[in-house]
C-alpha cells in the first residue's frame, strides 16, 4: 500500500489577506514505512519569517510543476482534509486529486469516545508523536509525518 500524507501551513485570515499556503509537507509511505519526505515553502504575504528564509518557490500556483508530481496519482492522506483539499482544488480546479483518506473521521469512527480528535492529541494518546529535531506541531512536514504515523496506527 502506498500513500502520501500531506499538510499545509497557511497564513490564516489574521493578516487581513486571504488564507494562503506558505508551507507544504508531504510524506511518501509504502507498506506503512516512510520512504521519502518533502517540503516546499511558498513566498506569500503574511508568511512567517522562516518561510522567507527558506528557498521559497513563489506562490503555490506558480510552482505547481515543482511539487504537484509528488502528489499526483497517489492516495492522499490528511488529518481533517478539508483544508488540504480546498487548497489543492483552488490552485488546480481541473486536477483530480486523491483518492483521499481523512484520519479525523477515521479516528472518530474507530474510537468514538475520545476526549479530543486533534492531530497532536491523537498522536499523544496512541504513542505516535514524531521525533524530529527542531520541529514540532504546526510545521507542515512535522504534521505530515504525524499524520502518516497516525494513519498506520489507526489501520491496526
Amino acid at each position: 500500500m502506498e500513500f502520501v500524507a500531506i499538510d499545509f501551513e497557511t497564513t490564516g485570515y489574521d493578516c487581513g489577506c486571504t488564507n494562503e499556503p506558505w508551507q507544504l509537507g508531504a510524506v511518501l509511505t509504502r507498506d506503512w514505512e516512510i520512504v521519502e519526505t518533502r517540503e516546499w515553502f511558498f513566498d506569500v504575504e503574511g508568511a512567517p519569517e522562516r518561510a522567507h528564509e527558506a528557498d521559497a518557490l513563489g506562490t503555490l500556483g506558480s510552482s505547481f510543476e515543482t511539487w504537484a508530481p509528488f502528489l499526483l496519482g497517489k492516495r492522499l492522506v490528511a488529518h481533517n482534509l478539508a483544508c488540504e483539499k480546498t487548497i489543492l482544488t483552488r490552485v488546480a480546479p481541473l486536477t483530480e486529486w486523491g483518492p483521499w483518506v481523512d484520519t479525523l473521521p477515521l479516528a472518530k469512527a474507530r474510537y468514538p469516545h475520545l476526549p479530543s480528535y486533534k492531530l497532536g492529541d491523537l498522536c499523544e494518546m496512541f504513542g505516535c508523536v514524531p521525533q524530529m529535531d527542531g520541529r514540532t506541531w504546526h510545521d507542515g512536514l512535522y504534521d505530515a509525518v504525524a499524520c502518516a504515523m497516525l494513519a498506520e496506527r489507526l489501520s491496526r
